[in-house]
């Protein structure tokens, strides 16, 4: 199982679900992808305080791409990366295709 690095555009074509007040909030810099396209993940900065946030996104029960797990707070970027990757790595690991939200 891999996680890459893929241009924003790439991220993009996947239609993730962002919310309207998010990008006032964060900075997205980086955004990732397993090698199926099953769960994709983002490293953000925080406009206000500079600290680094993740999201980790799969596709919910209509498909659409919205996270399922996120952290906030993590003071350095690489710490921030590195969790991020772990989180999408174990997500993969399931073998699961869809991350039910309950709504």
């Amino acid at each position: 199982m891999s996680i890459n690095t893929i241009p924003r555009s790439e991220f993009d074509r996947f239609k993730p679900l962002r919310h309207p007040e998010a990008e006032s909030v964060f900075e997205e810099t980086e955004w990732f992808a397993d090698e199926q396209g099953v769960v994709l993940g983002v490293l953000a900065r925080d406009r206000a305080d500079g600290d680094w946030a993740y999201a980790v996104l799969g596709r919910d029960e209509r498909g659409v791409f919205r996270a399922f797990e996120n952290e906030v707070s993590i003071m350095r970027r690489d710490d921030a990366r590195h969790q991020l990757i772990g989180t999408m790595e174990r997500a993969v690991s399931t073998g699961a295709k869809m991350f039910p939200q309950g709504d």
